[in-house]
């Protein structure tokens, strides 16, 4: 495991190993909007774009095939539970076909579609697809 204090760390850690990966970069793009339409004036898509906060996904994910990943919500429990490892098996416009690497249901393939994430954490709401 590497520990790091910032997510700015992280993303070159990973970044790197994965330019040593061969095959193509997949690339993911967030559709974030600020839940109450009122607030939009204030918190434009550029601004909410650029947020980089912990629990969330980047607004740009590059991926390859073979990475491995980490799920950050319960899509199906037990078998797709936040925290759960898994490998990119298939990149496709907007699903992901990931393998699971651990636990109960090793080895089974499932599909990541987009999910919204409102973080509770800020002063306002907004939600990243």
């Amino acid at each position: 495991a590497i520990l790091a204090a910032k997510n700015v760390d992280v993303n070159f850690i990973n970044m790197s190993i994965q330019h040593m990966l061969p095959g193509e970069t997949a690339t993911y793009k967030s559709i974030d909007t600020v839940i109450d339409q009122d607030e939009a004036v204030n918190y434009p898509t550029e601004f909410l774009n650029s947020l980089d906060l912990s629990g969330l996904p980047p607004h740009i994910i590059n991926l390859k095939v073979g990475v491995p990943i980490i799920l950050l919500r319960n899509i199906d429990p037990p078998c797709l539970c936040n925290g759960t490892r898994l490998a990119v098996k298939r990149l496709l416009n907007n699903v992901i076909e990931a393998t699971i690497l651990i636990g109960k249901f090793k080895g089974e393939d499932v599909l990541i579609p987009r999910i919204p994430m409102i973080p509770t954490d800020m002063p306002f709401q907004f939600k990243r697809l």
